[in-house]
This record gives structure tokens, C-alpha cells and sequence, in this order.
């Protein structure tokens, strides 16, 4: 039993590893260069973004298992705190899904500089990123559920990034929607929802 735990915790360790720098790649590609795609076919902004991907995996498959680094051991309680904390993410996604259109997710409106509309209802009221805070408290589940030290590590790397791709978002924002996203910012945290609001992020 202990060694079935171990093995699917180290596949949860190579999902992990594998997929935070995908992500990484595809936002800094696209938020990094936004004012390049902004005058160039689309396709040219994911076709950069897929090759960025292509490397980044090229790097990281075959040194994974240094990555992941130590393993910190096998904790019931450990794993049950990051199954709950993972799994409160998916009611997350699921109000934020409904506000936003895969086109959004895929960030096609900044890249093809469509107008668009401001949102900011639902649990866009509550805070300014709720998809960013969603893929923060799942990645923070599942690095528990793994409990290798890489896993912390990378976890660690990725979020530092996500600061960094929201800031780019930011300044795409203000220069999309001007003072009314300025009024925004003004009356709406980043990330941290407010105690008293907390629970209306998840409805």
C-alpha cells in the first residue's frame, strides 16, 4: 500500500513539474510580447508560445526526477489537507468559468486587440484575478498531496511568476479600459478577497 501511495504521488510530482512551466511559458509568451502580436496574425503568437512550451520540456523531462528533489515523506493528513484545499478549487473554476469564455482564458481577445467589455461581476467583484487565485490554491493542494521538495520548489517559481504575468495583465488592462480600470484597481484587491467577502467568491 505504502508503495502504490509513493508512486502515485511521484506521478502527481511529474504532472506537476511538467505542467506549472507550460503555463508559465504560454502567459509570459503572450502577456510578454502582447504589443508584437497585437500587429501579426494570431497563429504567430500561440506557434511562439508552442515553441516556448517545446523547449521548456525539452529541459525538463529528462532531469524530472532531479526536480523533484527529496521526498518528504507520506502524510494521511498532509494529503487529506491538500485533496480539500485542491478540490475547493473546482468550485472556484466553476463560478469563474462562468464569467469568462474559453477565448478569454486563451487570451485571444488581448492578442487579436478585440474591444471588449470590463468584467467585473461575480467573483470579479470580490478580487481583480479570481482564475489566478484559483490556480494558486490548486497548485498549493497539489504540491501538498506530492510532498517532494522540488514540487515546493517549482510551486514557489511558478507563483513568483504569476505575479509577474499579472502585473503584464495589469498594464494591458489599463491601456484596453483607461480610468475605468483605474477605478477598479482602486476599489477591488488583486488577490486577497476580503474576510466578510470570502464566501461570496465561491458562489
Amino acid at each position: 500500500m505504502a508503495e502504490t501511495l509513493a508512486d502515485i504521488r511521484f506521478a502527481m510530482a511529474i504532472i506537476l513539474i511538467v505542467i506549472l512551466p507550460v503555463v508559465t511559458c504560454f502567459w509570459l509568451v503572450i502577456h510578454g510580447a502582447i504589443g508584437v502580436w497585437k500587429q501579426r496574425p494570431n497563429w504567430q503568437a500561440y506557434t511562439a508560445a508552442l515553441v516556448a512550451i517545446l523547449i521548456t520540456l525539452a529541459a525538463i523531462l529528462p532531469n524530472s526526477r532531479t526536480i523533484i528533489g527529496a521526498d518528504l515523506g507520506h502524510s494521511l493528513m498532509l494529503f487529506g489537507a491538500g485533496a480539500v484545499i485542491y478540490v475547493s478549487s473546482f468550485r472556484l473554476s466553476s463560478v469563474v468559468r462562468r464569467h469568462l469564455s474559453f477565448r478569454t482564458f486563451a487570451g485571444i481577445p488581448e492578442v487579436a486587440d478585440e474591444d471588449s467589455e470590463l468584467i467585473d461581476s461575480g467573483p470579479f467583484e470580490i478580487i481583480r484575478h479570481p482564475r489566478y487565485l484559483m490556480v494558486t490554491i490548486s497548485t498549493l493542494g497539489w504540491a501538498m498531496m506530492c510532498n517532494f521538495a522540488g514540487v515546493y520548489l517549482v510551486s514557489l517559481l511558478f507563483l513568483g511568476a504569476l505575479l509577474l504575468i499579472i502585473r503584464m495583465e495589469e498594464r494591458e488592462l489599463i491601456a484596453r479600459f483607461g480610468d475605468a480600470y483605474r477605478h477598479y484597481q482602486d476599489r477591488v484587491p488583486m488577490l486577497v478577497p476580503a474576510p466578510s467577502k470570502l464566501g461570496r467568491l465561491f458562489v
